[in-house]
């Protein structure tokens, strides 16, 4: 969903459940909304949100995740890889506004922005490793720039749940801030950076998205061989279930 504030614009993810699952369609929506905003040449600044209070978002649909095979898990990583490439090349600044959950590929839409803010009640997490996976919509190749590699294994081999001072601590957020200011603070941002020579924002985030030696067609490979492994399918199945059974936040 896109809503817009004179020059910012809103996008905000309404997934399936209120834990704004990323399906392959909700993907594809987000994808032809992003590139329709990205032409707009009078937008200053763009922020991103989950629908409802619960989560930014929750990452993948598992159900949908069990149905595929290599080259369907390929394709879906690719068309992930496309959003969030989107949101890492964006023409103005994008602020991720994160309340509730953000795991999985929500943390790889998250990472893609160029500013974090969190509420005090925000988690994180890369579940993948449990799953028998791995992120595959660039995490793996943006998050080591962000966190330094030590700090990117922790995270994605153990799949912890970080809180939001963690997470400040960490440097994955910007800022924490508590959940009634979570909102005004993205616009206050979003709005000094409408103050800000748009040009000239566009060539330091160019330049500064360069440093960077990313591989992403790697990690694309490396998603679908997952998807090589027997009992994948049961694996992501059983924690669905499990999932579904837990009482939501």
């Amino acid at each position: 969903m896109v809503r817009r504030d004179g020059t910012i614009a809103h996008v905000v993810l309404v997934g399936e459940s209120p834990l704004n699952i990323l399906d392959r369609d909700t993907l594809i929506n987000l994808f032809r909304a992003l590139t329709d905003l990205s032409l707009d040449p009078k937008l200053t600044a763009l922020i991103m949100t989950g629908a409802g209070k619960k989560a930014f978002s929750a990452g993948a649909n598992l159900n949908e995740l069990a149905l595929l095979n290599a080259d369907t898990a390929q394709q879906l990583a690719q068309l992930g890889q496309n959003v969030t490439s989107l949101i890492f090349n964006f023409p103005c600044p994008v602020i991720a506004a994160i309340q509730g959950i953000c795991f999985g590929g929500g943390l790889e839409l998250a990472i893609a922005a160029d500013f974090r803010i969190a509420s005090e009640d925000a988690s994180f997490s890369y579940p993948a490793a449990r799953l028998g996976i791995l992120p595959g919509f660039g995490g793996t190749q943006r998050c080591p720039g962000l966190l330094g590699p030590a700090r990117t294994k922790e995270l994605m081999f153990l799949g912890r749940i970080l809180d939001a001072r963690t997470a400040l601590d960490w440097g994955l957020v910007n800022l924490s801030v508590p959940v009634t200011e979570l909102q005004p603070t993205a616009l206050h941002w979003a709005r000094e950076l409408g103050g800000r020579d748009r040009h000239a924002l566009q060539q330091m985030k160019a330049c500064i998205n360069r440093t960077g030696k990313e591989d992403f067609l790697y990690e694309q490979k490396a998603f679908a061989a997952c998807f090589r492994q027997p009992g994948l399918k049961q694996k992501l199945l059983k924690w669905q279930q499990a999932a579904s059974l837990t009482p939501n936040p």
